[in-house]
């Protein structure tokens, strides 16, 4: 059975991305995925990243978070 649409969506668009306090939301920005079930894997990604773990809202925000490997703790 094949995900529904609306399961989907962009990492700009949802709350389990954190984004510098000052960082923009754009498709370039990297941030980190603070989605519970993948927080161990310390997931890097940009605003034009998506998965099926979306939910929608506004990113989190917490300095560090687009270090490489990012050193900020999840704030949610």
């Amino acid at each position: 059975m094949a995900k529904q649409k609306d399961e989907w969506g962009l990492c700009k668009d949802c709350k389990w991305w954190q984004i510098e306090p000052d960082g923009s939301v754009e498709n370039l920005t990297l941030g980190l995925c603070i989605d519970e079930k993948l927080q161990p894997f310390q997931l890097r990604v940009s605003g034009i990243s998506g998965c099926n773990r979306f939910m929608n809202g506004k990113p989190a925000r917490a300095k560090g978070s687009s270090d490489a490997p990012p050193s900020a703790e999840p704030v949610r």
